[in-house]
């Protein structure tokens, strides 16, 4: 049986790619409410393109099909950082090579590339059947030395069909940008916020 994703709200992307006041609150959002991330001062000189307007993303997303987002480029307390949004096209185990691979690979180029770029990789799972333990995970690889390297992280955010915290301002942005469910056909399409509140992040 063929695991069931929810769709994406591409109006309420759109918008988030178009405004850069948008992205601005949904980067906020990601680093804010997320423990083990780092304390947000400032959030300025926002861009948003594709994969490859990163060199590291770009790189990394070489050889792997179902990795495909947008990048973030902004100063984070006045020093370089990116943010690459991955969003989940197949079913999760379908995806789960991709993702772990490109995550890796990812780690690696940054590292070697040295440039001082904080990098955040968030990947929004969408694949209805995956229950998630956490309302979300941070994860970061370990240097050669066996330390974590904070300047890269690895963000995977689950959404699923459930009651909503309002609360949460990252949580939000998850609902308004879930448009409807597969899993549930009787479920309306979501083209706001307020209207999105049946949706959580687990």
């Amino acid at each position: 049986m063929t695991a069931k994703l929810y769709e994406l709200n591409t109006e309420i992307l759109g918008k988030l790619v178009e405004s850069p006041e948008a992205s601005q609150n949904f980067i906020e959002s990601i680093i804010k409410d997320l423990p083990g991330t780092v304390d947000v001062e400032t959030i300025s000189d926002v861009t948003v393109g594709d994969m490859n307007s990163s060199k590291v993303a770009g790189k990394s997303a070489e050889g792997f099909s179902q990795i495909n987002g947008i990048v973030f480029q902004f100063s984070l307390n006045s020093k370089p950082a990116e943010m690459i949004l991955v969003v989940e096209p197949v079913s999760f185990l379908k995806w789960w090579h991709d993702k772990s691979f490109f995550s890796y690979k990812l780690y690696r180029n940054h590292s070697n590339i040295n440039d001082g770029v904080r990098r955040f990789v968030t990947f929004v799972v969408t694949d209805s059947e995956v229950k998630a333990s956490r309302f979300h995970a941070v994860s970061c690889f370990n240097n050669n030395n066996g330390d974590k390297c904070e300047s890269c992280q690895i963000h995977d955010i689950f959404a699923v069909k459930q009651s909503g915290n309002e609360d949460s301002m990252l949580e939000n942005w998850i609902r308004a940008l879930i448009s409807k469910s597969d899993a549930d056909e009787s479920t309306n399409n979501v083209s706001s916020i307020t209207e999105a509140s049946g949706y959580k992040v687990a």
